[in-house]
């Protein structure tokens, strides 16, 4: 056996780990959230391709005949493959028209790139098309960094929702969002080269593996901290997407601009309405019960789920806690837990910092931790060590 068909192999066999660890951790979901689920299996069958792909040069020896052969049956094989695991990512992040726009896009450089193979093959009339396959590595870059601005774009706009919306950990999301940039801007930077060179391959097929695999364990991360109200998050921005579609078509006015500058200015028109002192305390007396209740134990509330039980909308709550309390949904929430932790600590000296985590509504223990470094410039056992 000789070094290119062991690489192929392993890349062959590493593939198929990650489809497998992918189609495994579905099974340990504690609940199933659609459009986690949907970009799981768009991402595995990426990742399968990729594994038949290598398995087909093993036993087709395309790469080992010659470099442009291996080249054209990469780009042919990689850019659907690279697209799929790209939309499994952009799927997470986008509303449901731009994910429309952004597989339509892609659809029609696949088509281009094999248009152009088409051309070159009848030119040539071998699989040998000469300059014809730059056209190609071309288009495939096209794709690539076509895929990379979308999801660039999109996890912006994502990441501000859910720090404005949610109240759990966000670690988790960050931890994927950074897997997924570094792993598709290695692709961008490296596939190129790794496609044309052989000699090149033996360098950049393990750092591939190991990027891929760094993001596949966030991508699992991520799943499990993927809690079901996501989707009412989700419903809420597909049906703001709705209206904003609906509004542009009517008043002439570009998607992008209707979906970001109009609702900022809403939002600004309303933030500039001053509350009354009566209604500050309605919603403070309502706020306080919430807590007295105990609603911050739940880990999945969110700032959808907070307005309807404390029937009052989404926009006047943001607007109380950014006006009256200087502060935002999430900043307010982990304060609240915070204390309630303290309290616990005190009152049951006795109870795990995993128990204190579950009661306050922290999503996980090392959530704890962190506010804890954060407030208190101690984790939760020194501190609780110190007041004792």
């Amino acid at each position: 056996m000789d070094s290119l068909y062991l690489l192929q192999f392993a890349c062959c066999i590493f593939m198929f780990i990650n489809a497998l660890i992918l189609g495994i951790t579905h099974l340990h979901m504690k609940w199933d959230n659609r459009r986690y689920e949907w970009s799981r299996w768009m991402i595995l069958a990426g990742m399968m391709g990729l594994a038949i792909q290598y398995l087909l040069q093993m036993l087709l020896g395309f790469r080992a005949k010659s470099d442009d052969l291996g080249a054209i049956f990469n780009i042919l094989v990689y850019t659907p493959c690279f697209t799929t695991i790209a939309m499994g990512i952009y799927n997470i992040e986008a509303t449901h028209t731009n994910r429309r726009k952004m597989c339509i896009v892609c659809t029609c450089i696949y088509v281009a790139i094999i248009a152009v193979f088409c051309i070159g093959h009848n030119n040539s009339g071998s699989l040998n098309i000469g300059n014809w396959l730059y056209a190609m590595l071309v288009l495939f870059g096209a794709d690539v960094a076509y895929c990379i601005y979308m999801i660039m774009i999109e996890m912006r706009k994502r990441r501000k929702m859910l720090e404005s919306m949610t109240g759990g950990d966000m670690l988790p999301y960050v931890r994927y969002a950074h897997a997924s940039v570094f792993a598709l801007f290695f692709s961008a930077l490296t596939m190129p080269f790794a496609i044309l060179s052989t000699t090149l391959l033996y360098i950049i097929g393990p750092l591939a593996l190991l990027s891929t695999l760094f993001f596949t364990l966030s991508f699992v991360a991520l799943g499990y901290n993927y809690v079901p109200t996501e989707e009412l998050l989700d419903k809420e921005v597909e049906e703001c997407a709705a209206i904003a579609g609906e509004e542009t078509e009517s008043g002439g006015a570009s998607f992008e601009s209707s979906d970001g500058q109009d609702a900022e200015s809403a939002d600004s028109k309303e933030t500039l309405q001053p509350f009354s002192q009566e209604r500050q305390e309605v919603i403070k007396e309502k706020l306080d019960k919430w807590c007295a209740d105990l609603g911050y134990k739940d880990t999945s509330v969110n700032m959808f789920t907070l307005s309807r039980s404390l029937d009052i909308s989404k926009n006047e709550l943001s607007r109380y806690f950014t006006s009256c309390l200087n502060s935002t949904f999430r900043i307010w929430l982990a304060e609240v837990r915070f204390e309630a932790a303290k309290k616990m600590m005190l009152d049951y000296p006795d109870y795990s910092n995993d128990i204190i985590s579950a009661e306050c509504g922290f999503s996980s223990r090392s959530y704890l931790y962190r506010i804890f470094k954060e407030k208190e410039g101690c984790s939760p056992t020194v501190w609780r060590a110190k007041i004792q």
